[in-house]
């Protein structure tokens, strides 16, 4: 047997053997063609290396250790590396006692109770809780007042449950009227800077961070203010930042937030503070339309949350934007977690992805971008007096996200992109904040109950057409229009009586470029005085005056919908 060779033969490869091999497989064209651009303004790069990623002089440290940006604890609990939280919406449906308590047997062990939709007096609350062992499951709380969180606090009272793990999650000035509990609840933390309430509003990855630091900042003022001295102030609040779909921005995003707070910390001179960070799912990215793929973009976001190493974790229902959940897709929700902590082990590694240059520079890229735009919103006084600049930067950001959702930029699976007409639309539930797919769920909504037909007037032969053909029921159905094929062929006439048959009222021609030049004038004009209302060529404009509109990659895809749906009185 010969001696077992392990390549150690092979040379090192330079970055200009990279670059030329990259040139070679993309057949000339260079490799910056590979590069991307994301709506924060942070360019990704097919190529990370310690040479051009500026992250070799970063003393990130050890797990466990200041600026703690590799997470809070040296070792992960294997048996629970995160708190598993369900959210309970007071007063919505399925968001009862008996749903509870499966969520806990089932493996959730920290409950978030939103106030959102519903206050609670004590009485309700117990009810509510009844059979809970709040001594063992940590309350988080959401959208609460300082009235809510007295209610909450006089419910454990009454069961006689001392100084136990409890999450207020109060504003600024709410916290500091409760900072008296910090004497008899030292466990308890009043206040959380909440990053994920200007996520649901629109915010870009910067803005959330940066936003969320000020209102740290913020709360550092109002508890010291109560005679709290600032280290033990810091100690009382949470971070609360949103998962998202974005896996890799998620994941930066967390690490980021502990370089944030660690600023913060060392500056009142509390270096060794740990960050307590809360993640929750974004619903920014959650549809009503096909919301099965929801449980996908809930799982990239906790797996992203979970390998930054969170301290708790809420992940949505895939049915949270509806009017209301169910056992399966709370189970869902819940299960995502187990499922990554327990057979995908998430957490038994603390910080994977430190060392990736990628993630390194993406998290140095996001702690300065969000720095500096905490500081424009410490120069404009504090983050109660900079809501001008707030709104200003919100319109611009909702208004970057709508266009890239309009030209499918950014595409929407199930929604702009792979809709599926067979599965009915949810009844959307109350405001869920700014939400990428609510034009298109408009237009879903508007066309369900009519049913309205597209006429593919397909060209030539069935290789030639149906790519374009595909492209265009695609874009039809984000508009809740269900597409009926031609049989293609070059005879006008003959496509004309077909969309007679079909009884659609509109029609987008398919095919070729070559039965484009040759036919497209003959067809549209037979199409037209076959009674089509509106007729459309899947492809870049062209001199041809019975066309009204044309579809292609990065077109204005709203817009064409919107236009259809007028024109057809949906």
């Amino acid at each position: 047997m010969g001696e077992l060779k392990l390549g150690n033969e092979f040379g090192t490869p330079s970055q200009d053997d990279w670059l030329q091999a990259v040139e070679t497989a993309l057949r000339g064209k260079a490799a910056d063609t590979l590069t991307s651009n994301n709506l924060a303004g942070f360019s990704r790069h097919p190529l990370y290396t310690e040479g051009n990623s500026a992250t070799a002089d970063n003393p990130a440290g050890m797990p466990g250790f200041a600026p703690f940006t590799r997470g809070a604890k040296p070792l992960n609990s294997k048996f629970l590396p995160w708190h598993i939280a369900q959210r309970v919406i007071i007063g919505r449906k399925a968001a009862d006692n008996d749903a509870i308590l499966t969520d806990l047997a089932g493996g959730v062990s920290a409950l978030t109770l939103d106030f959102s939709e519903s206050d609670a007096n004590i009485k309700t609350l117990d009810a509510l809780l009844k059979g809970v062992m709040l001594d063992i499951a940590p309350l988080s709380l959401a959208n609460a007042s300082a009235e809510n969180a007295q209610t909450v606090l006089a419910l454990l009272d009454k069961h006689e449950i001392g100084d136990v793990p409890l999450f207020l999650n109060l504003t600024a000035d709410d916290a500091a009227a409760l900072s008296d509990i910090a004497t008899t609840r030292p466990s308890a933390r009043l206040m959380t800077a909440n990053g994920a309430a200007f996520h649901a509003q629109g915010a870009g990855v910067p803005q959330e961070l940066g936003w969320m630091l000020a209102e740290l900042a913020e709360g550092l003022r109002a508890l010291e203010a109560t005679g709290m001295d600032a280290p033990e102030a810091l100690s009382k609040i949470t971070l609360t930042v949103a998962a998202d779909v974005d896996f890799f921005a998620t994941l930066a995003k967390i690490r980021a937030a502990r370089v944030l707070f660690a600023n913060i910390a060392a500056a009142i001179g509390a270096p060794d503070t740990q960050p307590q960070i809360h993640a929750e799912t974004g619903l920014r990215a959650f549809s009503d339309i096909d919301p099965w793929v929801n449980i996908l973009r809930a799982t990239s976001a906790a797996m992203g949350a979970g390998i930054a190493g969170v301290d708790m974790l809420t992940i949505a229902p895939c049915t949270a934007t509806s009017a209301t959940d169910n056992t399966l897709t709370r189970r869902i929700a819940r299960n995502t977690q187990i499922i990554l902590q327990e057979e995908s082990h998430i957490g038994h590694v603390a910080d994977a992805a430190g060392g990736s240059w990628y993630i390194e520079s993406l998290t140095t890229q996001l702690a300065e971008a969000a720095w500096a735009e905490f500081q424009k919103i410490e120069a404009a006084g504090g983050i109660n007096q900079a809501q001008a600049h707030i709104d200003a930067a919100l319109t611009e950001a909702r208004a970057a996200f709508d266009a890239a959702i309009d030209s499918r930029a950014m595409p929407l699976v199930g929604v702009s992109e792979f809709p599926n007409l067979e599965e009915a639309p949810l009844a959307t539930g109350g405001d869920n904040g700014y939400r990428l797919s609510a034009a298109y769920e408009a237009l879903r909504n508007a066309a369900q109950k009519a049913k309205p037909k597209v006429f593919l007037a397909t060209i030539g032969e069935m290789a030639s057409y149906t790519p374009r053909a595909n492209f265009a029921a695609n874009i039809y159905a984000a508009g809740g229009l269900h597409a009926v094929s031609g049989e293609g062929g070059t005879d006008a006439q003959a496509i004309a009586e077909a969309f007679k048959k079909s009884t659609a009222k509109i029609a987008v021609i398919c095919a070729g470029d070559e039965d484009y030049e040759a036919h497209a004038h003959e067809v549209a004009a037979a199409l037209k005085a076959a009674g089509a209302t509106h007729i459309a060529l899947a492809g870049k404009p062209r001199d041809n005056g019975d066309i009204d509109a044309y579809c292609f990659a990065g077109c204005a895809t709203l817009s064409f919908l919107q236009a259809i749906h007028k024109k057809l009185g949906l």
